[in-house]
């Protein structure tokens, strides 16, 4: 009995609250992030035929009138910027004007130079 308390004295005595605690903190953290990761796959929406394999996952914030604040989606890792702008305005239900001739007239015209 007294050579087994010796023993745990011992084993309590080794054990460093900072060192485990520091080591702890980063292994909880990186399996933090393969939780949120996982969470973000489970939820994300998006075309389902596309292999996962060409999957790439976004959180995309949506406008602040919108009752959700972000979405999880994935998107095919070939398409295009535009292609994948349009697929998540569908996605979340967001009015997209980029395809009409006055709207594209209104973004060129931010994109002129003060030399001109």
């Amino acid at each position: 009995m007294q050579a087994t308390k010796e023993l745990v004295q011992k084993i309590v005595e080794s054990k460093d609250g900072s060192k485990s605690k520091g080591r702890r903190g980063a292994k909880n953290s990186a399996t933090a992030a393969k939780v949120a990761l996982m969470k973000l796959k489970l939820h994300a929406a998006g075309d389902k035929g596309l292999p996962q394999t060409e999957r790439t996952y976004f959180q995309v914030y949506l406008p602040k009138e919108f009752k959700d604040s972000s979405k999880p989606m994935f998107f095919c890792s070939k398409w295009s910027v535009g292609k994948v702008v349009d697929y998540a305005a569908s996605l979340a239900g967001l009015k997209n004007n980029n395809n009409v001739l006055t709207a594209k007239v209104r973004q060129q015209r931010g994109f002129i130079s003060q030399d001109e």
